[in-house]
């Protein structure tokens, strides 16, 4: 069966990076990883070199039928706490899907090798 990535990019300044990333883990990705069909949650982190830093947060669902259970039918909208959008210096409108072919997807290996070049705040749990 076909599973689906979930992305959501947004940018902050380098320096909240740790902050973001703890964040993160405390608040944002264990409520996706206990959604039901949440497969695995990921932040990952890339330093440009203006002194910002672009995040995505990555998602594998079993279906899109979960998404919109998760999201509320919502699934092109990014769910943001209100608390921090004002530390977000842009972020994309919409959430993007991508259809993986199986668990065995190129995509989720390069995801699983992101991952683990995030650091500590790229803690994976399936």
């Amino acid at each position: 069966m076909k599973k689906v990535l979930r992305a959501w990019t947004f940018w902050i300044r380098s320096h909240l990076k740790e902050e973001c990333g703890a964040y993160l883990d405390q608040f944002v990705l264990p409520e996706l990883r206990r959604q039901p069909g949440n497969l695995r949650a990921a932040p990952l982190f890339r330093d440009l070199t203006d002194g910002t830093t672009q995040v995505v947060v990555a998602s594998i669902w079993e279906s899109m039928e979960h998404i919109r259970a998760y999201d509320g039918g919502s699934s092109a909208g990014p769910t943001l706490d209100p608390a921090i959008r004002a530390k977000i210096l842009d972020r994309d409108t919409m959430v993007r899907h991508y259809v993986l072919d199986s668990i065995d997807d190129p995509a989720l290996a390069m995801l699983a090798a992101d991952e683990l070049n995030a650091g500590s705040m790229g803690s994976t749990n399936a």
